[in-house]
C-alpha cells in the first residue's frame, strides 16, 4: 500500500512547493499595528524572522529593546513573546534578533566591548542564561547585524565570539549591508567568512537600486556582491511597498518575471528579505510573489500529457454519489474548474477519484490515490465523487484465470527465485558488514551516517564516496591526474560526476601512518570550518582504502609564485597583504574560535594553497595537534615540523604551545613581503638568514630594503612597514613576547593601534640547508597525523 500512494503524494506536493530559492524573510516589531509574531508565522509565508531591534548597546550602556510599543522589556513585559517565538520556531521558521537600526546609540569600541555585547546577546537570548532574559527561556536562532551607525572597528570580534558559541549550540549569523559594495561599516565584519545569511539593502541607495523600470545598477551590483561575498547565503533586500522606502521600491510584478530569474542564477542566492510586516500585510507583496510561482505550477499541472498505459483498459471515471473511506488531497483553491482536476487525476495512474474541494461554485480540486476505498450512498446523504470505473463494486470482474496463470508462473519461478535470493543475501550480508565498520568509523568521528541521493553524509556534512566514485573521478588514478605524493601517500586530481573539481589523497600501503592517523586527520578536518582553511569534503573506506577528498585549489601554493623570479609578478601588494590578513584569520579560527583548539605545528608557503581569487587557504592537517580548550602549553617527545619556521623553544626543547604557530606567521609573513627564502644566505660575510637580515636593516632604519627593488615604488610604505614590524614581533625569542594570533588580526585591521618594539629575533644565523623537514622519533599519542605533503602545489 505504501510503495503505490507515497510516491504519487510526494509527486503532487513537490510540484505544488515553491522551489528551494523562494525563502522570504521580513523585519518585524517597528509598527504596533502590524500584528503580533503569532500572527506573522501563520501566514506561513515566511522563512526568516528578525525582531527588530536592540537599539542600545555597547560603550558600557545598558542594553535596551526598542519593539515600537509592542511590549516593554525594561517592565519585563516582553515575556509574554516567548511563547510566541517558540510557535514560529516549531514552524521551521529561523527568529532572530536584529541589533542596530536607524539611531545612534549602539558603538562597539574595543575588544572588551566587544566580548561584554557578545557575552550580554548570549546569556539573553541565545543558549545562555541570566535571571532577567526579555523573551524568557526560549532560545532565538541568531543574531542579525543591522548597523548604520556607531564604531564599527571590533565589530568583526563581535561576530567572532558569537560564532564561538556555536560550538555549545548553533548560532546564525545574518547582516543588511548596503548595498554599493563594499558596505562601509560591514565590511570587516563579513570579511570574517562566519555568516550564514546577507541580505543587501537594494533600497534608499540610488546607484545601485531600481529607478523607473531600469534594474540594470541593481543587477550589476548584485553580480558583484555575490561574486566577492565571503559568506553563505545572499537575499535582496526591498521595501514591501512605495511608503516604506523613500526610493527603490520594485513592483512586485517586475520582480518576479524581471530580475528573480536572473539572481537566482546565482549559486549563493537566498531569498527576499523584506522590509516591513506592516507593509507587507497592507500590500501583500509577498504574496504576490508566492502565487506568482503557485500559478505557474497550477497551469503545468493541469496540461493534458498523453494517454499512460495504466489508463488504456480503464474505463474512465463516472460521477457517482458516496463517500471516500480517506480524507483527499487538495491540489490547489483557484478557479481553474472541473476539467483540470481530472486532467491531474488521470496523469497520475493512483489516482482513483476526484472532485471539487468547493461543491458550491465548482472550484478548487481534490484527489483521492490508491489504497482508498468508495462507499455508495443516497444522493441526499452524499455529494458527487468523479470515481474510477475500476474502483466501482459492481463493476469489478471475476478473473480467476489470471490468478491460475500467476500460480503456474510462480511454481516454475521459485527455484530460480531462491538462487537469486541467495545471491542477494550473501551480497547483503556483505553490505551489512561494510556499514557496520563505516558506522564504527562515523562514530569516532563524531557524526551518523545519514542518506542522499548518491552517497551518505555524516552529521558534519562531510560525504562519504564509494570507491566506484573515486575510480572513476580519478580515471583510475592515472598518472596525468597526479599532483604530488607525500608521507601519506599520492595525490589526484579527481573530478565528481556533477563537474566539480576535488583533490584527493590515498592512503599508501607503504605508509607509516594507519587507520589511527587516518581517523584522526578525518576527525580533526570534518569539526574545522573556515573561508582560509582548505575543506575536507568526504573521504571513502570501502575495500580497504583510506581516502581523504579536498576541494581543489587551481592556483596551487603560494611558494609556487613566491620564490619564482617570474610568477611572482602576479602576487601585487594588494594580493599580497590579503594573503597574509587572510593566513591571520585562519590561525585565529584554530586557535580561538574553533570547536578544537589546533596548533597547526607546520605552516610554510607550501601549505597556503590559492583559490581562483588568489584568497589564501591553510592546508595539511597532517602534523596538526589538538590542545584542550584550557591547555596553553604541553610537552613532546616527537618534533616534527619544517627547519627554518620552527620556534626556538619546539625544535630545541619540544615545547608546543600557540606561539609555534606565531613564529611560523611571522616568518612566513616576511617570506610573503620580501619574495625570498628564510633559509637562504643574504650576507656575504656572515650567514644571516632572512629574519636576521630584516631585523639588521630594522636596527638600521632601512627595513624597506628587504622588499624587492623591482616592486619598491608600487609599494604602500606605511602598510609594508607596519608588516614588516608585525613580522618581527612574531619571531621574537622569548614566545612570551610574541603576540597571539588575535592581536595580530587586531594590529593588521587597525592601523591606529600602537605596536611594542620588536626584541632581537630567534634563530638569527642560518645553520641549515632549505625547506628540510624534520624526521620524527616515536608515536605521540596527542598527534592527530604523523606526516605531511609539502611538496604537493595544485590541490
Amino acid at each position: 500500500m505504501r510503495r503505490s500512494v507515497l510516491p504519487s503524494l510526494l509527486f503532487i506536493l513537490c510540484l505544488l512547493q515553491p522551489s528551494e530559492g523562494e525563502h522570504i524573510g521580513i523585519y518585524w516589531g517597528q509598527k504596533a499595528n502590524e500584528g503580533n509574531l503569532t500572527e506573522t508565522c501563520a501566514t506561513g509565508k515566511y522563512s526568516y524572522v528578525n525582531i527588530a531591534f536592540l537599539s542600545t548597546f555597547g560603550n558600557g550602556q545598558t542594553p535596551k529593546l526598542n519593539l515600537a510599543g509592542h511590549c516593554d522589556a525594561s517592565t519585563n513585559g516582553c515575556t509574554e513573546m516567548g511563547r510566541e517565538i517558540r510557535n514560529c520556531q516549531k514552524q521551521g521558521i529561523k527568529v532572530m534578533l536584529s541589533i542596530g537600526g536607524g539611531t545612534d546609540d549602539y558603538s562597539i569600541t574595543s575588544l572588551e566591548d566587544a566580548k561584554n555585547v557578545s557575552d550580554y546577546l548570549w546569556d539573553n537570548f541565545l543558549g545562555g542564561s541570566s535571571s532577567s532574559r526579555p523573551f524568557g527561556d526560549v532560545v532565538l536562532d541568531g543574531i542579525d547585524f543591522d548597523i548604520q551607525a556607531g564604531e564599527s572597528s571590533f565589530l568583526g570580534n563581535l561576530s567572532l565570539q558569537l560564532i564561538s558559541y556555536s560550538q555549545t549550540r548553533k548560532v546564525y549569523l545574518s547582516a543588511a549591508p548596503q548595498c554599493p559594495f563594499p558596505d562601509a561599516r560591514l565590511d570587516s565584519v563579513l570579511a570574517t567568512g562566519v555568516f550564514d545569511y546577507v541580505w543587501i539593502q537594494f533600497y534608499n541607495n540610488p546607484p545601485c537600486q531600481y529607478t523607473d523600470n531600469n534594474f540594470d545598477n541593481l543587477l550589476k551590483a548584485w553580480n558583484l556582491w555575490s561574486t566577492s561575498l565571503k559568506a553563505g547565503k545572499m537575499f535582496l533586500g526591498l521595501p514591501a511597498d512605495q511608503t516604506a522606502a523613500g526610493s527603490g521600491y520594485v513592483p512586485a510584478d517586475v520582480l518576479v518575471s524581471k530580475i528573480l530569474p536572473e539572481i537566482k542564477k546565482s549559486s549563493n542566492y537566498g531569498g527576499v528579505m523584506l522590509w516591513s510586516r506592516y507593509e507587507d500585510e497592507t500590500s501583500g507583496y509577498s504574496s504576490y510573489i508566492q502565487n506568482f510561482h503557485l500559478n505557474q505550477t497550477v497551469d503545468s499541472l493541469c496540461t493534458q500529457q498523453s494517454l499512460r498505459a495504466c489508463r488504456s483498459s480503464e474505463g474512465g471515471f463516472v460521477e457517482s454519489f458516496g463517500n471516500m473511506s480517506n480524507v483527499g488531497i487538495q491540489v490547489y483553491a483557484g478557479s481553474n474548474g472541473t476539467q483540470c482536476c481530472e486532467i491531474i487525476c488521470r496523469n497520475n495512474c493512483s489516482c482513483q477519484a476526484y472532485a471539487p474541494t468547493n461543491r458550491k461554485n465548482n472550484t478548487g480540486c481534490q484527489i483521492w490515490l490508491k489504497g482508498t476505498e468508495f462507499v455508495r450512498a443516497s444522493a441526499d446523504k452524499s455529494l458527487p465523487i468523479y470515481v474510477s470505473v475500476a474502483l466501482l463494486p459492481e463493476d469489478k470482474v471475476n478473473r480467476w484465470y489470471i490468478w491460475l496463470i500467476v500460480g503456474v508462473a510462480a511454481a516454475f519461478a521459485i527455484p530460480v527465485i531462491f538462487s537469486s535470493w541467495r545471491a542477494l543475501w550473501r551480497n547483503y550480508k556483505a553490505k551489512v558488514e561494510r556499514k557496520k565498520m563505516q558506522e564504527k568509523l562515523l562514530l569516532d568521528i563524531g557524526g551518523n551516517s545519514r542518506k542522499s541521493k548518491n552517497k551518505g553524509k555524516t552529521s558534519n556534512g562531510i560525504e562519504i564516496f564509494t570507491f566506484e566514485t573515486i575510480v572513476a573521478a580519478t580515471e583510475n588514478f592515472s598518472a596525468a591526474n597526479k599532483l604530488g605524493e607525500g608521507g601519506f601517500g599520492p595525490v589526484y586530481k579527481g573530478t565528481l560526476r556533477d563537474q566539480q573539481e576535488v583533490a584527493i589523497k590515498r592512503l599508501s600501503k607503504s605508509s607509516g601512518q594507519g587507520v589511527i592517523e587516518f581517523k584522526n586527520e578525518a576527525k580533526l578536518m570534518a569539526k574545522l570550518q573556515h573561508t582560509h582553511l582548505v575543506k575536507l569534503l568526504g573521504f571513502c573506506i570501502q575495500r580497504d582504502e583510506r581516502i581523504l577528498v579536498y576541494e581543489y585549489m587551481p592556483n596551487k601554493s603560494l611558494d609556487f609564485y613566491l620564490f619564482d623570479s617570474t610568477r611572482k609578478n602576479l602576487l601585487d601588494w594588494e594580493k599580497r597583504l590579503n594573503i597574509i590578513g587572510g593566513i591571520a584569520q585562519g590561525l585565529l579560527y584554530l586557535h580561538k574560535y574553533s570547536r578544537l583548539k589546533v596548533i597547526h605545528r607546520d605552516l610554510k608557503a607550501g601549505n597556503i594553497l590559492l583559490d581562483h581569487e588568489m584568497n589564501p587557504k591553510i592546508s595539511d592537517f597532517g602534523m596538526a595537534r589538538i590542545f584542550g580548550v584550557r591547555a596553553s602549553e604541553e610537552n613532546t617527545n616527537r618534533v616534527v615540523g619544517t627547519y627554518g619556521y620552527m620556534a626556538p623553544e619546539y625544535a630545541i626543547n619540544g615545547v608546543v604551545s600557540i606561539k609555534i604557530d606565531v613564529f611560523s606567521f611571522g616568518v612566513l609573513l616576511l617570506e610573503t613581503l620580501s619574495g625570498k627564502k628564510n633559509n637562504s644566505r643574504y650576507d656575504s660575510d656572515r650567514p644571516l638568514n632572512l629574519i636576521g637580515y630584516a631585523w639588521e636593516l630594522w636596527n638600521e632604519g632601512r627595513a624597506l630594503g628587504l622588499i624587492d627593488p623591482d616592486s619598491y615604488e608600487l609599494c604602500p610604505q606605511n602598510a609594508i612597514l607596519r608588516c614588516i614590524h608585525i613580522g618581527l614581533l612574531c619571531v621574537q625569542d622569548q614566545a612570551t613576547d610574541r603576540p597571539t594570533m588575535e592581536d595580530i588580526v587586531s594590529f593588521l585591521s587597525n592601523d591606529t593601534m600602537q605596536l611594542p618594539q620588536p626584541k632581537q629575533p630567534a634563530f638569527f644565523i642560518n645553520v641549515v640547508v632549505e625547506d628540510s623537514v624534520l624526521p620524527y622519533s616515536r608515536q605521540e599519542l596527542h598527534s592527530s597525523n604523523d606526516l605531511t605533503l609539502s611538496s604537493t602545489h595544485g590541490r
